[in-house]
């Protein structure tokens, strides 16, 4: 459940970026696509940065500080104005950057012998990216505000959140071991 909310999250975010930064944050379309491009690479930089912060912090901790800040975000993006609410948006990207390998990591851990099946049922679980992002943009036509549909994007953070809450390992530092 956890990587189907993650994936749709994360498409939703970064598929529908210029539309809001033209929509909400009032970019015009021409620099709109800048922050396209400056997600991307703050997701790149994030996924480096969280490997970094793994050998001091347990991954499903990590995650857990991820998901709430992401969910903090997501707020700034559906309840704010201006430009602020688009560099809320493309710092998700960076918060977003260690999730996918997190949660599978985290959701195979201990499958042993079920371990194919498990990881095969992670994988199929990107589906969320698919189905998630048209229910974003019928609650913003619905509601005729863009970022109201972005209550979907934090439900699914707060469902990582919960995820990352209950593994057990999320107590243990990997350094430190502790």
């Amino acid at each position: 459940m956890a990587q189907f909310f993650y994936i749709g999250a994360q498409v939703c975010v970064l598929s529908f970026l210029i539309v809001y930064a033209v929509e909400v944050s009032g970019i015009e379309a021409k620099d709109a696509k800048y922050y396209a491009g400056v997600a991307g690479l703050v997701f790149m930089l994030g996924r480096f940065i969280g490997t970094f912060f793994m050998k001091y912090i347990a991954p499903s901790k990590l995650l857990l500080y991820y998901a709430i800040i992401s969910a903090g975000l997501t707020l700034i993006c559906i309840f704010g104005t201006g430009a602020v609410t688009l560099y809320s948006m493309v710092a998700i990207a960076f918060f977003m950057s260690i999730m996918f390998p997190t949660i599978f990591a985290v959701g195979v851990e201990g499958t042993g012998a079920d371990t194919k099946s498990a990881s095969s049922l992670i994988i199929m679980s990107i589906v969320g990216g698919a189905l998630l992002p048209p229910v974003l943009g019928y609650i913003s036509d619905l509601t005729g505000h863009m970022q109201y549909g972005y209550f979907v994007v934090l439900v699914c953070f707060l469902i990582v959140a919960l995820f990352a809450t209950q593994n057990k390992s999320n107590q243990v530092s990997v350094k430190q071991g502790h």
